[in-house]
């Protein structure tokens, strides 16, 4: 009966969290894990990736979705708005998040 109540009480906490971060899910942002480190990104209806900012030209890198105040955010934009921002679209390279972003 213990195992039962502690597996049982384990996933109501588990439930509770995943409860926390459903608008953001809902909104479209995802996790996703490239060469520069973890960033909490979304797909624009544009089709280019972008990425949880507060400040629209750095990325959130290695934050926690459930730690992102998502009503603070100013994306960074992948494609014209990376370009204006740090002199390339993030396109170019393959490697680069942008890039590996728009097929994840």
């Amino acid at each position: 009966m213990s195992r039962l109540l502690t597996t049982c009480a384990f996933l109501l906490v588990s439930v509770g969290v995943v409860a926390v971060n459903a608008p953001a899910v809902a909104d479209g942002w995802r996790v996703g894990y490239f060469r520069e480190g973890r960033v909490v990104f979304r797909i624009t209806a544009g089709g280019n990736p972008a990425c949880a900012s507060y400040n629209d030209r750095d990325c959130l890198w290695n934050v926690p979705m459930s730690q992102i105040r998502f009503d603070s955010l100013r994306p960074l934009v992948c494609g014209a708005d990376h370009l204006d921002k740090w002199g390339s679209t993030g396109y170019e390279n393959p490697g680069h998040w942008c890039n590996m972003a728009r097929n994840y």
